[in-house]
């Protein structure tokens, strides 16, 4: 008898149901990297901010965490909002450094419409130590913070985010600190492609590519970013950014 293997999924809670349930989502293949120490929870203020796709895939199901994995805290950071727009997709948080937040790992998932949230696709970025500052916008391009050249992605738009005071390698530059991330493209109906355009002095960029649900629609899709601090079976310390993507203007 042959059994088949899936990854561990990252979950995370939803609007439709109370803060401190998770909500499925689904991973991709991972690339092995060096994991980073945990640290105590700081304090944290934060203040929120105002082609064709391929065929969607419907989410697989998703193993339940650890009874020892649990949720500390989660909250929705920035509503179902267009970032570019009067409320500028912004959240702030205050914490003391060094250390800098760590990027350890970035995972993907579908999510289908019901209990009256839209369809959405979602990126969540699991980093240690504290959440990061973090900003984004649709841009037209994605440019490399260090060489200004385009970084080819699939998919008419690009959501940008910017994480400050934040890195994805490790404090002597040896190695990167993600040990696992979605393989490229991604494929979804929303969300195409990503890539990373820069780490450097605190800075760390990514684009996500975007199929417009509408073709010359404006406002483009809403996003929505949602944070959850959750500690692992071995008492890690995790902090979850979680960017979704609706699948209709809003």
């Amino acid at each position: 008898m042959r059994f088949l293997r899936t990854p561990a999924i990252l979950v995370f809670a939803t609007l439709a149901f109370p803060l401190v349930t998770l909500a499925a989502c689904v991973g991709q293949a991972a690339k092995p990297g060096a994991a980073a120490s945990p640290s105590s929870t700081p304090s944290a203020a934060a203040t929120p901010g105002p082609a064709t796709a391929p065929a969607p895939r419907p989410s697989s199901g998703a193993p339940s965490p650890s009874p020892s994995s649990r949720v500390l805290s989660s909250r929705v950071a920035y509503g179902w909002l267009w970032p570019n727009g009067p409320v500028p997709g912004r959240v702030t948080h205050s914490y003391p450094v060094p250390p800098v937040p760590e990027l350890a790992s970035i995972s993907v998932g579908e999510h289908p419409a019901g209990s009256g949230q839209p369809a959405f696709d979602r990126m969540s970025f699991t980093f240690t130590n504290a959440f990061p500052s973090y900003r984004f916008e649709f841009t037209t391009s994605l440019v490399s913070d260090g060489s200004g050249k385009v970084i080819p992605l699939t998919g008419p738009d690009v959501l940008k985010i910017v994480f400050t005071q934040a890195q994805a390698h490790a404090a002597d530059g040896t190695r990167s600190t993600i040990i696992s991330q979605p393989g490229r493209p991604i494929g979804y109906q929303i969300m195409t492609d990503f890539a990373q355009a820069g780490d450097f002095e605190g800075v760390l960029t990514y684009g996500i590519g975007v199929a417009r649900p509408v073709l010359h629609s404006n406002p483009q899709s809403a996003v929505r970013a949602y944070e959850a601090e959750r500690i692992t079976a071995s008492g890690q310390h995790r902090y979850v950014v979680a960017i979704d993507i609706a699948g209709k203007p809003m």
